[in-house]
């Protein structure tokens, strides 16, 4: 039996049959992969301008958004152990405007806080206070204010402050007072604050403030209308 023969008169082998189909096709064409080269630094995608995974990135300070008043009951917050970031001060405390949910909160300078002290109308409204640092659990920032007062509502508040030094704690209200609840699972050992002070003319009280939020003379608009002056 002669063998089948291929159309260029050569003999077919079983990998190589006439009607030109091949048994085991040699893979296509892939042209050679060039080495990945690293981005440059310059390049916004370089992996140079972004941390390594799971670290955070920190905020400038300048950036930072500091809320004034008091911890969400709901969030868990840490307050800072710097000593730079607690101070006493006296504030004007009033109620918003508008619909009065919520409280708005004035620095005042030490002159005019004595002479806010000496008004009868205005008395009610200025408060020693406690001002501490702290950041939540999604990392907010805020400046937390305590009355610096006997009652049972301050000491309780303090204390709650006092025990977010070292544990992430939220505060809660039971009967007249306060109550921490504190949570081992969050750590506290990797929690960063800036590394700024609370006072002083690039502290971190006046950038919580604002210039519109800072009192330093006695014919302020907030003060005017709380004589009914305006």
């Amino acid at each position: 039996m002669e063998p089948e023969l291929c159309t260029d008169g050569h003999a077919a082998s079983p990998a190589n049959k006439p009607n030109g189909e091949m048994k085991n096709p040699p893979p296509p064409f892939q042209p050679p992969t060039p080495p990945v080269q690293p981005l440059d630094a310059a390049d916004p995608f370089s992996a140079e301008n972004f941390p390594p995974q799971g670290e955070d990135v920190p905020t400038p300070i300048d950036d930072l958004a500091i809320e004034v008043g008091v911890p969400d009951d709901e969030i868990f917050v840490c307050v800072s152990p710097d000593p730079r970031h607690h101070i006493k001060a006296t504030l004007l405390i009033v109620k918003k405007e508008g619909d009065g949910f919520g409280k708005t909160y004035y620095f005042l300078t030490p002159l005019v806080a004595a002479w806010a002290k000496a008004q009868s109308s205005l008395k009610k409204f200025v408060k020693q206070v406690h001002i501490f640092l702290y950041k939540d659990v999604d990392g907010n920032h805020g400046l937390w204010i305590v009355r610096d007062s006997l009652d049972t509502w301050a000491v309780s508040e303090l204390q709650v402050a006092l025990q977010a030094k070292t544990v992430f704690t939220r505060r809660f209200a039971e009967g007249k007072q306060r109550k921490g609840h504190s949570s081992d699972a969050i750590p506290v050992g990797d929690v960063k604050f800036p590394d700024r002070a609370l006072i002083g003319s690039d502290g971190l009280l006046k950038q919580a403030f604002g210039a519109a939020f800072v009192i330093t003379d006695v014919n302020h608009p907030t003060l005017n209308r709380l004589l009914g002056k305006q």
